[in-house]
């Protein structure tokens, strides 16, 4: 694990736009392996899509539903019909006909903080994180839904929870605070769900831009998103960076790996906090991109329901 500046290698690959949903702030990409569809929310709107991954930008089949703003993580359930959502007040399962049951609401009464990011583990919990709006440092939290739905808060003095992803074997959890500007790893237990050892993963300072999702492939690397910094960068498991995926927009949000071959790099973008300039010289955000990454994702497990 890494703690030092990062170096790089392995070059640069660039992203391609793939679809147009004039997002605001798209985020939280995943895919799911039983509608053999990516799914992604456009937060400030409650949108809730999933696309086709083998069609292209001019051929694009997107579908969406609309919940109650704001909606910051999808993920899928073990019933196909049905999605495991992060919004406004905690965590809730929805399908097209709307929200349909709620979970957890940690953050009922409480308007100026809302979850952001979440990740299912490999034991089927839902672990989401939460932010100020204004973005009050410690003001966060990161908490755990397990099986029989009981909540647990696992980490507190967060400022904007963002990626979680596990290794290939289950035993690291990867974690991102993103105005820290590095990437945490803990050991994890996955017969209970606790988190401990916390450790810096990479230090990121030397990144432009703050690290926000990410994902772990199939090697056990870990690829993040960086919010102004127009990349995405994959880590070895010395935590420095092995290859850079470059977009021409700055607000660069989430990333996964998706198709049935699972080798297709899909990436999150937004237009939050652009100004009008920002926006005529970056046409393209709040787009979703494609890359082709040189290797494979590993398929996402869903929540146990």
């Amino acid at each position: 694990m890494a703690e030092s500046p990062i170096g790089s290698a392995g070059g640069d690959l660039e992203a391609r736009p793939w679809l147009d949903v004039s997002g605001v702030h798209c985020e939280g990409v995943v895919w799911d392996d039983a509608l053999g569809r990516v799914r992604f929310v456009d937060i400030p709107r409650g949108r809730v899509f999933d696309a086709d991954v083998d069609t292209d930008l001019d051929t694009a089949d997107v579908r969406w539903f609309d919940l109650p703003a704001p909606v910051t993580a999808v993920h899928p359930t073990t019933d196909p019909a049905t999605v495991v959502v992060a919004d406004g007040e905690g965590i809730a399962l929805a399908s097209r006909d709307g929200l349909a049951v709620r979970l957890a609401a940690p953050l009922a009464g409480r308007p100026r903080i809302r979850m952001n990011d979440a990740g299912v583990d490999p034991a089927g919990r839902y672990f989401a994180g939460s932010m100020a709006y204004d973005l009050e440092p410690g003001a966060a939290s990161l908490y755990r839904l397990d099986a029989d739905r009981s909540l647990h808060t696992v980490l507190t003095d967060v400022t904007i929870s963002n990626g979680v992803d596990w290794s290939p074997d289950a035993t690291l959890c990867y974690f991102v605070d993103s105005p820290l500007r590095r990437i945490d790893v803990f050991d994890y237990d996955v017969t209970t769900g606790a988190l401990s050892n916390r450790r810096v993963f990479a230090d990121t300072s030397s990144v432009p831009g703050m690290p926000d999702g990410l994902t772990v492939d199939a090697e056990g690397a870990v690829w993040a998103a960086f919010w102004g910094g127009s990349r995405v960068c994959r880590f070895g498991p010395d935590g420095r960076i092995e290859r850079t995926v470059t977009l021409p927009v700055s607000q660069v949000t989430s990333c996964c790996f998706a198709g049935k071959d699972l080798d297709q790099l899909i990436i999150s973008t937004s237009t939050e906090d652009l100004s009008p300039d920002d926006l005529r010289r970056q046409p393209l955000a709040g787009m979703i991109f494609r890359a082709e990454p040189g290797c494979r994702g590993r398929r996402t497990t869903e929540f146990v329901i």
